[in-house]
């Protein structure tokens, strides 16, 4: 998939600084499976310069995530913001002076995906399963080991 979310090394020579602020579809995280989905456009604000022998691309990010509630599994709309994200690139390992942060972008962004999240403050349905969770009433499973 071709993005628009390019540097161009050459442009930062001479300690110059690259301003980046994009308004993207979710498309290039490229997820859409029925426990998470990506339909807010994602917000991309930051800077992208050279720091000796790495371009370093600093981000802040926010978007919204579709995700079932881990009681009910109705679905949820949870707020993403990362701020910062950094990434650090050796230029030796840019190919043709151009960098895709695509990449970079796209894990930043599924590293912050909650693995649980729960509709409002508390689920409604959580009184109906509240019988099978325990609460500070949890047993160490190595508590009758002794030492040797």
């Amino acid at each position: 998939m071709e993005t628009q979310l390019k540097i161009y090394i050459d442009r930062l020579s001479d300690e110059k600084t690259e301003k980046i602020r994009e308004n993207l579809t979710p498309d290039f995280i490229d997820v859409d499976e029925e426990d998470l989905q990506f339909r807010a456009p994602v917000h991309i604000e930051g800077q992208a310069y050279i720091a000796e022998s790495h371009l370093i691309v600093q981000l802040k990010i926010e978007t919204e995530a579709l995700i079932p509630c881990s009681i009910c599994n109705q679905k949820v709309t949870v707020p993403l913001k990362i701020n910062p994200l950094y990434h650090t690139e050796e230029l030796s390992n840019i190919r043709g002076q151009i960098y895709d942060y695509t990449p970079p972008l796209r894990e930043g962004i599924l590293l912050e995906v909650p693995t649980y999240v729960e509709c409002g403050e508390n689920c409604p349905e959580r009184e109906k399963i509240k019988n099978y969770l325990s609460e500070g009433n949890q047993q160490f499973p190595f508590a009758d080991l002794k030492e040797n």
